[in-house]
């Protein structure tokens, strides 16, 4: 239900897709619910439905395995995160360097704390997590948006953090009791979907521009001749354009002309790249929403 809703949102505002951050952030999403759906629920259930039937010595090496072919889709939902940040935010040199500092700094404190661990795929994940998030909240902190006011960025960044933080049992190696997975599952999908929220709801982002038909059709276009200068038709193509519209074929258009039939499809390339169409049939059905 959650990720149900969280795509949901991300695509309530169809005409916000043509800005780059609301496209990082759909991917990232996206990308990270499958994550979670592979690594996350599918372990816990498997173990659920099937470890009975499973052998003890193999359980291990199937949650690994499952969490493991996960790790594409984590790694580029983490890359789709720091394009999104690159695109909303305005960082100051500084900014980036304490970012990299507390990136660097963690990865140290983790190093020095676990030195004497043998790490699990678990804890690698929740500390790349959790140092990842870290770095992406204080930037979110220190950084100026360009499209948040102060008070939904800060929002952002105690999500962001919040993110990584739940990873923290995960990192201290508490045991997988599923009472533990469960919450921490739906914990991890509800400050996903969350964070994808606020910002679609509280990011203000330019209005889409609107596409050269919409403008055409804003200003009432009634005559072949302004839908021809639109769009940019050399006299040429403007001839062709006027025996499509009569319903005549390549050839006979050819010999209308005197030309190659071949002449006539190049030129008709040309023309489907000008109109944004694919074939005669809807360059035709566009000229009658102008002619009709």
């Amino acid at each position: 239900g959650l990720t149900a809703g969280g795509v949901l949102v991300l695509f309530r505002r169809k005409e916000y897709g043509q800005h780059l951050p609301m496209r990082y952030l759909r991917y990232y999403l996206i990308l990270i619910y499958t994550f979670g759906f592979y690594a996350l629920w599918s372990r816990l259930l498997l173990r659920e439905l099937y470890f009975p039937i499973i052998p003890p010595d193999s359980r291990v090496l199937l949650a690994r395995f499952l969490t493991l072919i996960s790790v594409p889709f984590l790694l580029a939902g983490k890359a789709m995160l720091v394009l999104w940040a690159i695109h909303v935010l305005r960082p100051a040199r500084r900014h980036l360097i304490v970012s990299g500092l507390m990136v660097v700094s963690g990865a140290v404190l983790l190093g020095l704390w676990g030195r004497e661990l043998t790490w699990t795929v678990n804890q690698i994940y929740a500390a790349f997590v959790l140092v990842l998030m870290l770095a992406m909240g204080t930037l979110l902190i220190l950084g100026e948006s360009k499209y948040l006011d102060r008070k939904p960025q800060l929002l952002l960044a105690g999500l962001v953090v919040g993110i990584g933080a739940i990873h923290l049992p995960m990192l201290a190696g508490t045991t997988p009791v599923p009472p533990f997975e469960v919450n921490f599952i739906f914990l991890y999908f509800l400050s996903h979907t969350s964070f994808a929220t606020v910002f679609v709801y509280q990011a203000k982002l330019p209005e889409a521009e609107p596409s050269p038909l919409a403008v055409l059709l804003s200003t009432k276009v009634t005559s072949l001749e302004t839908f021809i200068e639109s769009y940019g038709i050399t006299p040429r193509e403007a001839e062709i354009i006027r025996e499509i519209y009569q319903g005549k074929t390549n050839k006979e258009i050819a010999e209308q002309l005197f030309v190659t039939v071949q002449t006539i499809k190049d030129h008709n390339h040309r023309i489907y790249q000008k109109t944004d169409v694919k074939s005669r049939t809807k360059l035709v059905s566009l000229m009658r929403k102008f002619l009709a």
